[in-house]
């Protein structure tokens, strides 16, 4: 090992008794919300970590804590072992330069005055890749490398994001944060908003990717069964605390806490029922509710 390259004893992220809280104006004023409660997190070299729970449990604001987006209001952040709740913009290099984000949603993530090429391209160009061996310098030869795995036409790089569909604008936003080749991708509700067909085709592309280029994912999702897809480990989150965390077999097979159990429950299951089996999670209806053409009166 070198000394620019990371130990792999130390863990990628580690929070640390993680507090934040926001001011909002209600009706009797400035209140006060909590969005996370003393969080308590280990994030290991080349884990796939989903963080799950219900809207508002404090996913999004957590991950953007630990990426540097918001300072916390109290507790510690560390990458790879230095602190960085309390860091510069200038201390923050190692960070920025081997971290990269998906977000939930494409329209508002990806410029649209940029061709997909540029947008793709645009983090190869950052001084702080300048010294990193593995970031390619052909940035050509590195855009088609991506689009080839995001599956996308080559000549998808002269267009602008508004001429494509949902699912292939969010493979533009996984193809933009793998260019550099980082050592950690952080997915939030990244396949919320798509289909189901184009939301199985992303996840899938998710799972290759974590396995080819061995890269270290955090996943958030409040869909059990998609982190089950991807993540090897599970920390289910509640009003701002992490309530459970484990392997994810574990904690789907045997979960210590009702409210994970309530979760696992509301994950929908469809089986028909025949002569031989009588037990169903969620049958079929004899009839099925109105569609389109057929509007109830």
């Amino acid at each position: 090992m070198t000394d620019d390259e990371p130990d792999p004893g130390v863990p990628v992220f580690e929070a640390r008794g993680v507090s934040r809280t926001f001011r909002r104006s209600g009706t009797r004023g400035r209140v006060l919300t909590t969005a996370l409660d003393g969080v308590d997190l280990t994030v290991r070299p080349g884990q796939r970590l989903g963080i799950v729970g219900e809207s508002g449990s404090g996913k999004s604001t957590l991950i953007r804590v630990l990426d540097a987006l918001l300072p916390p209001s109290s507790g510690e952040v560390l990458f790879r072992g230095r602190r960085i709740d309390n860091a510069s913009s200038r201390q923050l290099g190692d960070l920025r330069s081997s971290v990269q984000m998906v977000f939930q949603d494409p329209r508002s993530s990806l410029d649209p005055r940029m061709t997909v090429g540029d947008i793709i391209t645009e983090p190869l160009r950052s001084p702080l890749l300048r010294s990193r061996p593995d970031v390619p310098r052909n940035h050509g030869e590195r855009l088609a490398e991506v689009l080839e795995q995001v599956e996308l036409e080559a000549d998808a790089a002269g267009h602008y994001p508004h001429e494509f569909s949902g699912g292939e604008r969010q493979r533009i936003a996984i193809a933009r944060a793998i260019a550099p080749r980082p050592d950690v991708l952080i997915a939030d509700e990244a396949v919320s908003a798509l289909d189901v067909s184009v939301r199985a085709h992303v996840l899938n592309l998710f799972a290759d990717l974590v396995r080819s280029d061995r890269l270290t994912l955090i996943f958030v999702s409040h869909d059990l069964a998609v982190v089950r897809h991807v993540c090897d480990h599970v920390a289910v989150m509640r009003s701002g605390r992490i309530v459970e965390s484990g392997p994810i077999e574990q904690i789907y097979a045997s979960p210590a806490r009702e409210y994970t159990r309530n979760l696992l429950a509301s994950v929908p299951k469809l089986r028909v029922r025949t002569a031989s089996s009588r037990r169903t999670a969620t049958e079929v209806p004899d009839e099925m509710p109105p569609g389109p053409d057929d509007p109830p009166a």
